[in-house]
């Protein structure tokens, strides 16, 4: 009976699942290059053993063919899924969600490229299954063939086995949990608690590391279809500090930036809704940045703020190649240790950070889905309510971004599309603009302004760089002449068009005399998607930038090493060594042009302010420094140096992060600043709140 039982379909086919299932996970964990020692890996192995015995226990009620094709399905759908999985995150730098799908469909659009970064070592994630497969086809076929359905066991002893089955089931299930629910089971340093991020996973990379690919995409559209939300889980870390004793002696402080939180503190006293308080009480409760030796040095004059598509330190490190991206670089303020994390939906989510300072929503493709928020707090608001005209420009169209509505929201008075610049385009994909042409079209619209604050995201480096192009192969036989790989040739000629593209706008800036009297932000998105990392090493290396790039993170992070530079005609250069991240280029324009701000709105921090911690944070919680590198997923600390932190140092850093990105994510769900801002200008009893109150001129005007 024992051996009948043993070699029952259930049991067996169980077995082989659950081989398959783990080995598959233990794959793509190598791959990522997470430990294979640590406690995740007993939950995985536990989830790959519960859900192969749901499925062969469904799979044992059909005919012995319907089982084998059944189980075939299985293996063919957890392979795929998980190659797939695994190329996004190789490709994008994350694991993809329901929330961000619409962003991976469009992977289709430059799939050469997606396939180009794939190493030949991944698809064994795919042989795995195939040798599963061929086990079902060959092997169990042989085995079952002159067996019949059951008829080995008595009913009673079917029965048993089915009754056993489903109470381990059961027990599996309640085992998992245990370990999701237990603090023995997760690293205490961790920057969310396994409960949180089953929950809700916004933080893929982490949950992936914690639960495995299947088990992530399980949780993650378990959240989507109870529509568990980071208020949710904003919940479980709300802050438990009790009020201080009121006897206590209070040092008065002078942080220079004198704001009434009157209105403020009434429209808290009338809201309800708890989620509301939560931020209100976060946001009142921050520290208000002083203000600095830098403030206002570019007070009344116009700002052009650009998003360089495709951009990382290629751009900055050979003055031959790109002159005036250098000149920019090095006779500005450059930013030498400077970050654009990446996320699912990288530039259109950093865009929306680069106007609001917020962290966006890892697991949603925050700037589409999220486009009718209102963000007073963003830059185009702050510069119209000093007497700016804000406009802002792509040359492209809406295929991939809603920017039209996302740049209303942020108070736009005027986005410009391609089509609305009217310049002409080519609709194929591996076609792009010539950013110079959308410099010429679009200086009628905004130069002619006294004070003018102007947006642009270019589009001439996009990928791909694999296939021929106008603008990859106008310069690419300089480049191949000079060494260069054919992909990365493509890629340096792209490059150089943005060089050109840059030189144009400073020459109308010039002919127009509002050169001196405008300054020059800018930042890449991310890095060059379309470029692997043996391309972009061979241009590191050849130009001497002293470090080589790595998009598999666990000891540092240098993928998401990317330019920031500020730049204005005739300035003293400066050289800021200090870590920093897109987050904080918001703040700092906005103490530079003195404008009223409230410094608390915001997730990022003025540069030049003594409470800027020197510390750049990723989407997926992970953060880098002067120290080291801190590898949110696996929760380990890798140290360039002798200096170290301890644990307890640890926890209070990945708090602050954590509760940081959660408020952010909370304030997006929750459409706060549109709440905030309309609410203190109906409880606003002065006119002294300068840098709380929604500007009277732009509260209506993008309804």
């Amino acid at each position: 009976m024992i051996k009948k039982i043993v070699t029952n379909r259930v049991i067996l086919n169980a077995f082989i699942l659950t081989m398959f299932t783990f080995i598959t996970e233990m794959v793509v964990r190598l791959f990522t290059e997470a430990s294979l020692t640590d406690i995740a890996v007993f939950r995985i192995f536990i989830s790959s053993l519960m859900l192969s015995l749901i499925w062969s226990f469904l799979a044992h009620f059909l005919p012995k063919l319907g089982a084998r094709i059944m189980n075939i399905i299985y293996i063919i759908f957890v392979s795929v899924y998980s190659f797939i999985e695994f190329g996004l995150f190789n490709f994008l730098g994350f694991f993809m969600g329901v929330g961000n799908s619409e962003q991976g469909t469009k992977v289709l659009g430059y799939i050469r490229d997606f396939m180009a970064a794939l190493e030949p070592k991944y698809y064994l994630i795919l042989g795995v299954g195939v040798l599963f497969i061929l086990y079902y086809v060959i092997i169990d076929r042989l085995i079952m063939k002159n067996k019949k359905r059951n008829d080995e066991l008595s009913l009673l002893q079917k029965g048993y086995i089915e009754v056993v089955t489903i109470v381990v089931i059961l027990l599996l299930c309640g085992g998992y949990y245990l370990t999701i629910r237990s603090e023995k089971m997760q690293n205490e340093l961790q920057t969310d608690s396994n409960y949180a991020l089953w929950l809700y996973p916004e933080n893929s990379n982490l949950a992936v590391n914690n639960f495995g690919v299947l088990m992530y995409g399980f949780s993650d559209i378990r959240s989507s279809i109870l529509g568990i939300d980071a208020n949710d889980v904003a919940k479980l870390y709300k802050q438990k500090e009790k009020e201080k004793d009121k006897d206590d002696e209070v040092v008065p402080v002078d942080y220079q930036r004198h704001i009434d939180d009157t209105a403020w503190i009434k429209l808290n006293e009338n809201t309800k809704d708890e989620n509301l308080k939560t931020l209100n009480d976060y946001f009142m409760n921050r520290k208000i940045t002083p203000k600095n030796e830098m403030t206002g040095i570019f007070e009344g004059k116009n700002l052009i703020l650009i998003l360089m598509e495709s951009v990382n330190e290629i751009s900055i490190l050979n003055q031959e190649y790109f002159p005036t991206l250098y000149k920019l670089y090095h006779e500005g303020i450059s930013f030498t240790n400077n970050y654009t994390p990446r996320n699912n939906c990288s530039t259109g989510n950093n865009e929306l950070t680069s106007l609001s300072s917020m962290f966006t929503i890892n697991n949603t493709c925050t700037a589409n889905r999220y486009v009718n928020n209102k963000y007073y707090q963003g830059a185009f608001y702050m510069f119209r309510n000093k007497g700016y005209s804000a406009t802002s420009y792509h040359d492209y169209t809406e295929q991939y971004y809603q920017r039209t509505k996302m740049h209303q929201s942020l108070g736009s008075e005027k986005f410009y599309s391609v089509t609305d610049l009217g310049m002409t385009y080519n609709p194929k994909y591996e076609e792009w603009p010539d950013d110079a042409d959308m410099f010429k079209h679009a200086k009628d619209f905004y130069m002619k302004d006294d004070k003018f604050f102007a947006y642009f995201a270019t589009v001439s480096t996009h990928q791909t760089y694999n296939v021929p192009s106008e603008l990859g192969d106008r310069y690419r036989e300089k480049y191949e002449k000079l060494g260069y790989s054919t992909t990365l040739s493509r890629y340096l000629s792209k490059m150089q068009v943005l060089d050109e593209a840059m030189a144009e706008l400073l020459s109308e800036l010039e002919s127009e005399g509002k050169l001196e009297d405008t300054v020059i932000a800018m930042f890449g998105d991310h890095y060059p998607y379309g470029l692997n990392d043996k391309q972009i090493n061979e241009f590191m290396e050849k130009n001497n930038a002293g470090y080589e790039v790595n998009h598999i993170l666990r000891k540092r992070n240098d993928i998401d090493r990317i330019p920031m530079l500020i730049y204005n005609a005739g300035m003293e250069p400066m050289v800021v060594d200090q870590y920093t991240s897109l987050l904080d280029l918001l703040p700092t324009l906005m103490n530079m042009f003195n404008l009223d701000y409230d410094p608390r709105l915001y997730m990022g921090t003025d540069i030049f302010s003594d409470d800027h911690a020197s510390r750049v944070v990723f989407a997926d919680g992970s953060w880098q420094d002067e120290n080291g590198y801190y590898y949110a997923p696996g929760s380990k600390m890798n140290y360039f140096g002798d200096k170290t932190y301890t644990n307890e140092e640890l926890k209070e850093i990945n708090l602050e992060i954590k509760e940081r990105q959660k408020m952010s994510a909370s304030a997006i769900e929750n459409n706060y600043y549109k709440y905030l801002f309309e609410g203190i200008e109906k409880y606003k009893v002065t006119t002294t709140i300068p840098t709380t109150v929604m500007p009277d001129n732009v509260a209506d005007n993008n309804e």
